[in-house]
């Protein structure tokens, strides 16, 4: 399924019907409920070739002979070439890209298709030359930006990390290295532990950096040690956290402060509680220092927290996806112990409308342009540069639709949440109920907020626009800002219009933020793996999940654990986020190149206990058919390998899954070549279910009838899982990290099915 906010779009290869238009009617606690229209338009190819935004701007995608994106416009009073040129080589890997700022970003890769270089020049200077290096099996080693420093008080340096895995593959150490202007300069050091479970024992993070928060040493680290919960059922679950920090400019040493976080779960296994107290120098410990308390719903999504009295609460659409963030402080006045007054402040907001757009309070809102699922531009404007009001849009669902919503009562009813929510948290509510939704006051430009006075202040930062003729009120449009990531897709650095550097991000490899540089009035939220960073919580949201980058664990399960039973269903890619991603929460995926060819059998001995079943052992064979073509060196390669994988299961006595241990061995049938072909397919081919690598043709079933299966289950008994079937697997980009489909706003090859003119009745459930 591909999740458009409120939209379900199954694939559908043969018939395919895609979206061309929603009508979205949103609803923003106390303060109002707007209306949105989007359309789209496809060619014969189902490939997007136009798309209309709510605020009316046309963006046009344009393709080239072989298919493949090669320019993206947009068009509202004026032109906009957002990207002017996208290149591919051979392999129709990305090789270079142009915005229209006149940033280029060049991709090198080496005879492994491997991404080697990324590099990017802008404002006539080189700002990343990033360099990768691998070991055997492509685990990254280092990576260095070797780019020249900038003018000084510019953003942007010299940055490089190396890494270090354990026999798992899992992290084991990091270090980085930052030399910027104006002698600044920074480093740190990552060291992790790990169980057999893969539940992470310690983490151990050291910073200092010089010269670039301020004139001076700056000293920042902590030291957690992990236990888990000893309890059938929760192994996997924290218990409590060991919190060694400091913050000095001095030397580390006699300034740690030690903190204890204790956590509690749901039967969900989602997170609710944590306390966090101190040891204090007389040698007692503070319980009180802090809490944080979490309400979920019944299908485990997060609806609401509260760090100690601020309360933040989130909304969702059917799908799963969020639309609406509120969050604020509530301030309470007592005389002589006896309350007399107070204020609970609700109107800061986020509506997500879509992938696309994003409003705020104060009549701000943030366009985001993509090409295929990369955000490439974000486009700032305000209330009045918008176009219609979207409080006065029809709603969605209204009787020309043939339905009848209710949207007072809906929105009545999320007023009460908010009430409710500081009520389950004991923290008094004393706000000012806003039942005009129809003018929502906070939502426009001139209700005399400080987010509206921010909001007009951007229209007047005209020094940095190239185009200088523009007219109000289309001034808006000078802010643009561009994005350019890492390998990983995290936001390493934003040029704008004139293609100067307006901020810079560089991250320990867990995504807390090691550099951060601003200058402008508007700086992205989207910044590891280009996820939105919660600023009032601290927690990344990827979609199905939210993320804690200092634990480096997930607050839920994961939705799809059963799929990941080897690891922890709190693990965050695998331990490993260096290499692998998250796209949304799920399962993580690894960046592999390659292709292959295999088909083979599944054999598995069954075994009932208690009436259950449960797959005792087996075997996987696979043959593979494997060739290679490194054209640079005019080598060519073809081999037949033979692989059989055992598989052991474990269970207890009531059939829980205990664990699953594998050998494998493969053997070569022929290896003709003058290239490592051989050493390519280990390396390389997409052999994992859980990487969806390939595309897979072919079913395996259970035919009982081979060898009798007992259908009382009541001895073990053997089954063979027959069928024919084949994998071929496609060539990755390195640059431009996989994404499972639920992450992808866009699709320019669009394959999705759904009626026409479709009207989006969600109000945030």
């Amino acid at each position: 399924m591909v999740k458009a906010r409120g939209i379900d779009n199954k694939i559908d290869s043969l018939v395919a019907i895609p979206v061309t238009k929603t009508r979205r009617t949103l609803i923003v606690p106390n303060q109002a409920i707007a209306t949105y229209v989007t359309q789209w338009t496809y060619d014969s190819h189902n490939r997007l070739i136009e798309m209309i935004y709510p605020d009316e701007e046309k963006v046009t995608y344009s393709y080239n002979l072989g298919g493949l994106l090669e320019k993206v416009r947009g068009e509202k009073s004026y032109g906009y070439d957002y990207i002017t040129k996208l290149g591919y080589d051979k392999f129709e890997q990305r090789s270079y890209l142009k915005y229209c700022n006149g940033a280029e970003t060049f991709y090198t890769y080496d005879n492994r298709r491997r991404l080697s270089n990324l590099a990017v020049n802008s404002g006539g200077t080189s700002i990343m030359d990033n360099a990768y290096t691998f070991d055997a099996v492509s685990n990254v080693l280092s990576v260095a930006n070797n780019a020249s420093l900038p003018a000084n008080g510019n953003a942007g340096g010299q940055m490089s990390h190396t890494y270090t895995y354990d026999g798992l593959y899992r992290l084991a150490t990091a270090t980085g290295t930052y030399t910027g202007v104006d002698s600044k300069s920074a480093s740190y050091t990552l060291d992790m532990g790990y169980d057999n479970m893969h539940r992470i024992t310690s983490k151990r993070q050291h910073l200092t950096q010089d010269n670039v928060q301020f004139n001076g040493t700056l000293n920042v680290g902590y030291d957690l040690s992990y236990t888990y919960s000893s309890e059938e059922g929760k192994k996997f679950q924290l218990e409590s956290v060991k919190d060694v920090n400091y913050r000095t400019e001095e030397t580390p040493e006699g300034n740690n402060v030690e903190n204890g976080h204790v956590y509690s779960y749901d039967k969900n296994g989602n997170l609710v509680y944590v306390n966090t107290s101190r040891m204090m120098k007389d040698g007692h410990r503070d319980n009180s220092v802090g809490e944080r308390k979490l309400i979920w719903d019944e299908e485990n999504r997060l609806l609401s927290v509260d760090d100690n009295g601020f309360v933040s609460n989130y909304w969702y659409d059917a799908d799963g996806e969020r639309t609406v963030k509120t969050s604020g402080e509530s301030d309470q006045v007592y005389v002589n112990g006896v309350f007399s007054g107070g204020s609970t402040n609700t109107a800061k907001f986020s509506l997500y409308v879509s992938p696309y757009l994003v409003a705020n309070q104060g009549g701000r809102y943030t366009k985001h342009i993509y090409a295929g699922s990369q955000r490439i531009v974000s486009k700032v404007g305000d209330f009045a540069s918008y176009g219609s009001d979207p409080r006065r849009i029809e709603y969605a669902g209204s009787e020309t639709d043939g339905l009848s919503v209710d949207y007072k009562s809906k929105y009545t009813a999320q007023q009460q949440i908010i009430k409710d929510h500081y009520t389950f948290f004991d923290v008094p509510y004393n706000g000012t109920d806003n039942n005009n939704y129809a003018d929502g006051e906070g939502f426009c430009c001139n209700d005399g907020t400080l987010e509206a006075a921010q909001a007009k202040a951007m229209r007047k930062v005209q020094s940095r626009a190239v185009a200088k003729s523009f007219k109000d009120p289309d001034n808006y449009e000078n802010l643009q800002f561009f994005y350019h990531p890492d390998h990983l897709g995290s936001s390493s650095f934003i040029t704008n219009l004139d293609g100067e550097v307006v901020q810079h991000i560089e991250y320990v490899p867990f995504g807390e933020v090691f550099i951060e540089e601003r200058n402008s009035v508007w700086n992205t939220p989207y910044l590891f793996n280009a996820k939105e960073f919660d600023e009032e919580t601290g927690l990344y949201y990827y979609g199905a999940r939210y993320y804690e980058p200092r634990l480096s664990l997930w607050l839920s399960t994961d939705p799809a654990q059963e799929k990941t039973l080897h690891l922890t269903t709190y693990n965050f890619s695998q331990n490993n986020p260096i290499n692998y991603i998250d796209a949304d929460g799920l399962w993580s995926l690894k960046i592999k190149f390659g292709f292959s060819l295999d088909t083979g059998f599944l054999g598995l001995k069954l075994m009932g206990i208690g009436g259950s079943i449960a797959p005792f052992g087996g075997a996987k064979q696979e043959l593979s058919i494997y060739f290679t073509i490194d054209t640079d060196n005019h080598d060519y390669g073809f081999g037949v390998s033979h692989t059989t994988t055992n598989y052991e299961y474990s269970y207890d006595l009531n059939g829980g899954f205990v664990g699953v241990s594998s050998s494998r061995e493969k053997k070569t049938i022929l290896d003709w070549n003058t290239y490592d072909g051989e050493s390519f397919v280990n390396d390389y081919m997409f052999s994992s279910p859980e990487e969806q690598g390939y595309l897979n043709f072919g079913d395996f079933k259970v035919d009982p009838s081979l060898n009798g299966l007992d259908v009382n289950y009541e001895q073990s008994v053997e089954a063979i899982m027959v069928g024919a079937g084949f994998n071929l697997g496609g060539s990755f980009k390195l640059h431009e990290p996989i994404k499972n489909n639920n992450e992808k706003p866009v699709s320019t090859q669009n394959t999705e099915t759904t009626k026409q003119n479709q009207s989006s009745t969600n109000s945030n459930n």
